[in-house]
Order: C-alpha cells, then sequence, then structure tokens
C-alpha cells in the first residue's frame, strides 16, 4: 500500500516544484470549491505568474529558471497552509485556492508573498490575478476571471512609467 501511494503522489506531482500537476491539481481545486460552497466559506483563487522568467532562461539558462520556479513554488508553500492546493498550471503559471479568505485577506497574503520573494538569495518576483468565489461559479470561471485579473494587472503594468512602484496585485 505504502508504494502505490507513493507512486500515486509521485505521479500527481510536478518533478521540479513538488506542487500538484494541472490534472491532479484540479481535481483538488473542484474539490475546494465544492467544500467551500457546502460550508458557506470564502475562497479565493489566485492565478500566479513568475516573472520575467523567459528573460532569465535566456540569459542565465535553464537552470537558473529553474531555480527560480522551485524557489516560487517554495515561497508559496511557506506563505500558505498545507491543505491550499498549489497547482503548477503551465510553465511560469500556478494555481492556487485559499479557502476563509476574502480578497483582501488574499491580497495581502500575496503581497508578503512577492516580499519574501524580493527578499531571497536569488531575487524574484510574481503577478497575481485573484478571484473570489460566487455560489454559482464554475472552477473554469474562477479561473478565467483570476486569469483576466492578471492580464488586466499586467496590462497596467505596462502602462505605468513607474513599474517598480506598481503593485504586482490583480483583483
Amino acid at each position: 500500500r505504502g508504494a502505490s501511494a507513493r507512486e500515486r503522489k509521485d505521479a500527481s506531482a510536478d518533478g521540479l516544484t513538488g506542487v500538484l500537476l494541472r490534472g491532479a491539481g484540479f481535481v483538488s481545486l473542484r474539490r475546494e470549491l465544492g467544500r467551500a460552497k457546502r460550508m458557506k466559506q470564502s475562497l479565493v483563487l489566485v492565478f500566479v505568474d513568475v516573472d520575467h522568467l523567459k528573460t532569465i532562461n535566456d540569459s542565465l539558462g535553464h537552470a537558473a529558471g529553474d531555480r527560480m520556479l522551485v524557489q516560487v513554488a517554495d515561497t508559496l508553500r511557506a506563505n500558505l497552509r498545507a491543505y491550499d492546493p498549489i497547482v503548477r498550471y503551465g510553465g511560469d503559471e500556478f494555481v492556487c485556492a485559499i479557502a476563509g479568505l476574502n480578497m483582501a485577506d488574499g491580497t495581502y497574503r500575496l503581497a508578503l508573498i512577492n516580499a519574501a520573494l524580493a527578499e531571497a538569495s536569488e531575487h524574484a518576483s510574481v503577478t497575481v490575478g485573484l478571484a473570489e468565489l460566487q455560489p454559482n461559479d464554475s472552477l473554469t470561471e474562477l479561473v478565467a476571471r483570476a486569469d483576466a485579473a492578471l492580464y488586466q494587472t499586467r496590462q497596467h503594468q505596462r502602462q505605468s512609467p513607474d513599474r517598480e512602484s506598481t503593485v504586482r496585485l490583480g483583483v
């Protein structure tokens, strides 16, 4: 049984970052949404995009980019609860669900994560989009809203003359 459980865990975890792969992760996210709806609990879904990963890969090599991805995943794990699912959505993107938080609390939590990444030995940052669960939301709708919030933040960054002072959180 133990070996079988390890194999299932290994098959559902991203080999580089250790977070859930997209398929298994979305099963976990759906479970969290269902639980939040049943318990009438707030839930914030966070779409996380690692800033400048392509530039790091192109200038410093893919090993440096991999270290940055691991650092982001580790920082997310360190600043979220053990039961908050973290999913590797794509190459430089993660999706997280945080039950029991509203938008203001979620925004604050992600600002702390960005601050921790900025203070790390290999500086990193993320841009995030947040969406709060609504009673009739499907996971697809919630992810789409969080992704749209991320896109809106990116657009604002491009239009802002002082990018360094721009908060990289979208709601």
